[in-house]
């Protein structure tokens, strides 16, 4: 997918070096339609997770941010087990 999205931007880049497409662009019409396409994907994308994340609830999966939160969570309790077993071993040395 990410290949097929430079693909495009390339084509993209090399039409916009056209003066003909730089008029048709420099058209307040053209830009406020662009605008409302990025507009419109932006919402349709949030309304999309915004589904994905209640399915996922209600057939109580984890979602994506839930697995991050939990690694987040993992890494820092990882950290302060090895805090807590370098204590340990420096009271033991004391000893």
């Amino acid at each position: 997918m990410t290949q097929w999205k430079d693909e495009v931007f390339k084509a993209a880049m090399k039409v916009m070096q056209d003066p003909r497409a730089q008029k048709v662009m420099s058209n307040d019409k053209v830009q406020k339609a662009v605008a409302s396409a990025f507009k419109a994907s932006f919402s349709i994308k949030s309304e999309l997770d915004d589904k994905k994340a209640d399915v996922a609830r209600k057939l109580n999966l984890a979602t994506s941010d839930d697995l991050r939160t939990m690694k987040r969570e993992l890494d820092r309790l990882q950290r302060q087990v090895a805090r807590l077993k370098k204590q340990n071993e420096d009271l033991q040395k004391e000893e």
